[in-house]
Formats: structure tokens, sequence, C-alpha cells
């Protein structure tokens, strides 16, 4: 394998590998080498999902239907709180109505937008301080995870990553609304 391969597998491992990090990797990945990095990460379970057209890859593990031919997960799966949950259900809804505006160019939020969206369902009747800085250690959390990226230009703005399409599908928002049903029966008992 070459460099640009090997650098491809290095960010996969990492996390999110978005175009932007290193394009000729991506390049490498996408057009060269894609067949031996997948077959590569087969190996220990790992499949290599590409979505070309928003530049970005990440690694995703694989489900067998034979039990007996299941690896260890590697890649574990962590429960989100109810305000993360939240917040990238809200994120996600603000990146479809962008791209549904905007072709070819970022999604941008702000904190005042993203502490606005969130209030709306979070009761802040007593302590708006308190809120705040709940609200903005989600901001934190949906930075690490991801899905938020802080801008360079401004402090206060952050670009909604394009990958959250992916973590944030139908299937999750489904289970998302399950959950906040249960959450609305369990809070009016």
């Amino acid at each position: 394998m070459n460099k640009e391969a090997s650098t491809a597998i290095i960010l996969l491992l990492k996390g999110i590998f978005y175009k932007g990090d290193n394009e000729s990797a991506f390049y490498e990945l996408v057009y060269n080498s894609f067949g031996a990095i997948n077959d590569y990460f087969k190996t220990i379970g790992l499949e290599v999902i590409v979505e070309e057209s928003d530049g970005y890859a990440y690694l995703k593990q694989i489900e067998y239907e034979d039990d007996s031919q299941a690896l260890p997960k590697l890649i574990a799966s962590r429960p989100l709180s109810y305000k993360v949950s939240l917040l990238l259900v809200l994120l996600r809804k603000r990146l479809a109505e962008f791209d549904m505006q905007n072709e070819n160019e970022r999604a941008i939020v702000t904190k005042d937008d993203i502490i606005s969206m969130i209030t709306l369902f979070i009761e802040s009747k007593f302590n708006e301080v308190k809120v705040t800085k709940e609200i903005e250690a989600t901001i934190k959390k949906v930075e690490e995870l991801g899905f938020l990226k802080r801008l360079k230009t401004d402090e206060l703005a952050f670009e909604i990553m394009p990958s959250l399409k992916a973590f944030v599908d139908a299937q999750w928002l489904d289970e998302f609304d399950k959950k906040l049903q249960e959450y609305k029966e369990e809070f009016s008992e």
C-alpha cells in the first residue's frame, strides 16, 4: 500500500474522515485503493462507507446474519443523553432545510441559533444561566462527536457536518420519536 492509502486508513481509524482533512488521501481511498482498504478493514469486522458527494468516509461495524461468523464489536455504541439526541435531531432538520435552499455551501449555525432551537424543548423557567451552561455542554459534546465544527473565523459559529446525515437517518429519527413519547408519558404521570 502506498503512503496515501496508509494515511486514509489512519484517518478512518481516528473517526469520520473528511475530504478537507487530506484531499490526496481521500482521492486515493475513493478512486484507487477502496477495494484494498475495505478488504483490510473487513478482516476485523468493519466496512468503509464513503459518501463521495458530501466528501466524507467512515467505518461501520459489519452486521452478520450468522452469529458464528460475527466478530466482537470494535466500534462501541454509546447511549446519548436526551439533550444531545435532541440537538442532533434539530441540527439534522436544519441541515435538511439548508440543503434544500443552498447547494454547494456549508451549513452554518451560530451558538445563539442553537440555544434558541433547543430552549423550545427544555424547561427554563427558573435559571436561564444554568440552562445556557447545559446547552453549551451539549454543544461541546456534539462537537466531540464530530457533527459540529467551530469556525476558525468566528468562535460563536459552527458548521453542521454532512456526516450527520448518515448518523441521524429515518430509522434513528423513528427511534428518537419513540423515546420522546416515553419521556412525555413518564413526565405526565
